[in-house]
């Protein structure tokens, strides 16, 4: 499979990082009212949150794989090099654990908050693949497997996929007797559960399961205990509110 060149690959993660911070920007104020959260404080857990990711995740990456490049400031600014996405993941947690540290009422808004945000920027990522030229999956015969630019096999569209069930499981979470702060957390755990599902059908195939398969999947399992343990009372509040 041929390789893209750095140019199309450092001009494309840019391109995606924007609009999923363009897309989280127009977010806060449609999630502020449905979460009833502060306009601004949501907005600032967003960018403190994205901020985490996309730095601890880079350094993650680059002390896993290229340690010797860590003396380079440079480096760490080329994003498409690779960031640890379950490492970034853990930072945001952490941030949302500061947020929450003084109010432990609104903690279930503020993770649902979260999980929206980490909902968005996945789905936004993904259809930014077009703009990386990395929507390749693993091959596959038409009519799951679709010709691509470069390549004489048939391949899946693995993130445009991912997004589409991520968008559509979105509509029936949000508007089913879970409300919005449940849905919206269980939204998260199926994001993470599709992430671990599509794994194989990905470029690297099967190899690519691993620890950070297992750790996505505790994800999910953990979104969904959130969901059924929180009592339907709590979340009829939380819509009064």
């Amino acid at each position: 499979m041929p390789s893209v060149p750095d140019a199309v690959a450092i001009r494309g993660e840019w391109i995606s990082l924007i609009l999923v911070a363009t897309v989280l920007a127009l977010s806060v104020h449609p999630l502020s009212r449905l979460l009833a959260l502060p306009r601004s404080e949501l907005g600032d857990l967003f960018w403190n949150a994205a901020l985490a990711f996309v730095v601890v995740g880079r350094l993650a990456y680059l002390v896993l794989e290229s340690p010797e490049a860590l003396p380079d400031p440079l480096i760490l600014i080329r994003i498409q090099g690779g960031i640890e996405p379950f490492v970034g993941l853990l930072a945001v947690a952490a941030v949302l654990a500061w947020r929450t540290r003084h109010d432990r009422a609104s903690t279930l808004a503020w993770v649902a908050a979260a999980s929206a945000g980490l909902v968005i920027a996945a789905v936004v990522y993904d259809v930014g693949c077009i703009a990386r030229d990395g929507c390749t999956g693993t091959e596959a015969p038409a009519p799951l497997g679709f010709a691509m630019s470069e390549l004489s096999e048939t391949r899946i569209a693995t993130p445009l996929i991912e997004a589409a069930l991520v968008l559509l499981a979105g509509g029936a979470l949000l508007s089913s007797e879970l409300g919005v702060r449940r849905g919206l957390i269980a939204l998260g755990g199926f994001a993470a559960a599709v992430r671990v599902a599509f794994t194989p059908l990905s470029v690297l195939g099967s190899d690519a399961l691993g620890l950070e398969s297992a750790l996505f999947v505790a994800v999910a399992v953990a979104a969904a205990v959130i969901v059924v343990r929180t009592p339907a009372s709590e979340q009829i509040v939380a819509q009064v509110r």
